[in-house]
């Protein structure tokens, strides 16, 4: 899973990235204009995890991860010829992309638009992730015009699915807005459309700000289906370094409430459209991922194809059910335990064991 950190110069693109992953990226002007990428991974905090551990005391534990990738800042418009082309790869290899929107008065460095404005600069990023997919989409349709005058029923049909692409994009709007069926899905899948990635967006507050978002940003999230955060970077990555005792009493004099961090992580797993169910025992205690809406025996592939294809059947407990019951034994005493078949689908946090013919 990897979530590409994307902005304009200045916003906190860097700054957000090593508070989530620990690292200590370089954050100057100067850094800022490298080409390069800067790569990390970090755990996504779940309490449920947590609870199960204390219930198992076991040897392991294992938490999901997200990996993150930091851009440098999308270029000016009349720069973009010299530098998103550089970018590119990196988004589209992302299978979400986090919007950081600048909302904090500095002069090191100035606000990329002359003023801070961060709904105008989530204007200016949807603009150029919509040109960048417009080339795609007509570098596509200018090799496509020429392969289906062959008269191949195939290329006829991607055709006209491109050019539905391409109009869908004149009228600046993402992709990620047309209800494609799953086989034209498969059929672009290949080309990493940035438009129809998950989205989730950081409003990067100033001392004063505090941590509510705007209305602003509130309604164009509702509208971009993303999750929508808003933290001031620089505080919370000086709260994760104070000791864990010392953290709330730090949020309360400056007025914060603190766990930006978990919050921004959690709500990259939201634009991922993941959930996390878990197996757990004395040996170890462990979160998988799947996409939501998967059924029992992709969900068991996750944990071994075999799995997958000798599923039986798959005993489910929810999370809290099994903590409060205290263990599994309790759990089917009081039959609480689903046992389910092949067209299940598994909801987030329950605990699960799998059934399956080797």
């Amino acid at each position: 899973m990897k979530v590409g950190i994307l902005g304009l110069p200045g916003s906190g693109k860097t700054t957000l990235f090593n508070l989530l992953t620990g690292l200590s990226a370089d954050t100057t002007p100067f850094g800022a204009s490298r080409r390069e990428a800067n790569l990390g991974s970090v755990k996504v905090p779940d309490e449920r995890i947590d609870r199960l551990v204390e219930l198992y005391a076991p040897k392991k534990t294992t938490y999901t991860e997200i990996s993150f990738v930091d851009l440098a800042g999308l270029p000016k418009a009349e720069e973009r010829s010299s530098g998103i082309d550089d970018l590119i790869p990196h988004l589209r290899d992302a299978d979400a992309l986090a919007i950081v929107l600048r909302d904090f008065e500095s002069a090191l460095p100035p606000p990329p638009l002359g003023k801070v404005d961060p709904a105008a600069e989530l204007d200016a990023v949807r603009a150029d992730l919509i040109l960048a997919d417009m080339g795609t989409a007509e570098k596509r349709l200018d090799r496509l015009a020429r392969e289906k005058k062959s008269g191949d029923a195939e290329k006829v049909r991607e055709f006209a699915l491109f050019e539905r692409l391409h109009a869908c994009l004149e009228e600046e709007r993402f992709l990620r807005k047309l209800a494609l069926e799953p086989p034209e899905m498969r059929l672009i899948s290949g080309y990493g459309f940035l438009t129809l990635k998950g989205f989730l967006l950081l409003q990067n507050r100033g001392e004063e700000g505090g941590d509510e978002p705007s209305v602003a940003l509130a309604g164009a999230a509702k509208k971009m289906n993303a999750p929508l955060v808003s933290m001031n970077t620089l505080l919370e990555k000086e709260v994760i370094e104070l000791p864990e005792e010392e953290r709330a009493e730090f949020c309360e004099s400056l007025g914060i409430a603190g766990g930006g961090r978990d919050r921004f992580i959690r709500g990259a797993y939201k634009a991922l459209k993941l959930i996390s169910f878990f197996t757990a025992g004395p040996k170890e205690v462990r979160a998988w991922t799947v996409t939501k809406g998967s059924n029992a025996p992709t969900a068991a592939g996750k944990i071994h194809s075999d799995m997958e294809r000798g599923f039986i059947r798959m005993e489910v407990i929810p999370w809290d059910v099994l903590v409060e019951l205290g263990s599994e034994k309790a759990v089917k005493e009081q039959g609480k335990m689903g046992l389910e078949g092949k067209e299940y689908i598994v909801k987030d946090g329950e605990v699960v064991v799998v059934r399956f013919s080797a």
